[in-house]
């Protein structure tokens, strides 16, 4: 087993030379977006920079994957090897927001590439299944003949998995960098996703005039999240938060 952290495109955003610039004339112009409760209002201007920098990092970041990739065929390992390329956030570059050190949880930040490279295979497979960090662990036990530990919350990654995914499976999101390891969440960022619906439910954020705060989107038809569904579909926010709620109390528990 090997590990390769890579710390680009994490900031500071310091690209090579040969990739400074080299979206300059793209012509690419973002949505403009609606500023946040967290928004920490970073000016448009700063943020499209910054946006830049770090799409030119993201070159950086993919010759350096490109040449440890390149080493492992070349060398034979690939043959009897699985590759998994994954991440743990995103950045945010809009609502006057920078970064990926925001309590707002919308889908730059947590919306993360997903490869696996299995061992002989010489064409890819798209697959557009909602899935989580959770199910790398289960996947690889899998894939390698081991036992599926029992506490883990992960499933079988598609197309690896012997049925369907279950349709019906919730996905959560959890940010709570102040709760006390050994007690209950009182201020916490969570998301729940079970397509075609994404509910926000954030909660403890009394210097930012949130006591409880929820927000749904049609992140199928709205991947930008512009159009806040939580007062027109009432019943469908009413039974997703429900249910992370159920799932919040379980969480909480042990430690009450």
């Amino acid at each position: 087993l090997g590990y390769f952290h890579f710390l680009p495109p994490h900031g500071p955003y310091n690209t090579s030379l040969e990739f400074y610039n080299h979206f300059g004339q793209d012509g690419f112009a973002p949505a403009g977006k609606p500023d946040d409760v967290f928004t920490i209002h970073v000016p448009r201007n700063a943020l499209l920079k910054r946006r830049a920098e770090y799409d030119e990092f993201l070159l950086y970041a993919d010759q350096n994957f490109g040449r440890l990739f390149e080493y492992l065929e070349s060398s034979g390992l690939l043959e009897n090897t699985w590759v998994v390329f994954t991440s743990d956030h995103g950045e945010m570059f809009e609502r006057g927001i920078s970064g990926h050190s925001t309590n707002a949880l919308y889908q730059p930040v947590v919306r993360i590439p997903l490869l696996i490279f299995e061992p002989g295979r010489q064409t890819g497979t798209d697959v557009y299944t909602p899935t989580s960090a959770v199910d790398v662990l289960p996947t690889l036990a899998h894939l390698t003949g081991q036992p599926i530990p029992a506490w883990t919350e992960g499933a079988v990654l598609p197309p690896f998995a012997s049925a369907a995914p279950d349709a019906d499976r919730n996905l959560y999101v959890v940010r709570s960098t102040k709760t006390d390891p050994a007690a209950p969440m009182t201020q916490a960022s969570l998301v729940l996703v079970k397509e075609p619906y994404k509910l926000h439910y954030y909660f403890g954020y009394p210097d930012r005039g949130v006591d409880e705060l929820v927000r749904l989107y049609d992140i199928q038809a709205d991947p930008e999240e512009l159009v806040d569904l939580y007062a027109s579909q009432p019943a469908i926010a009413a039974d997703l938060l429900a249910q992370l709620k159920a799932k919040l109390a379980e969480v909480d528990k042990p430690y009450l």
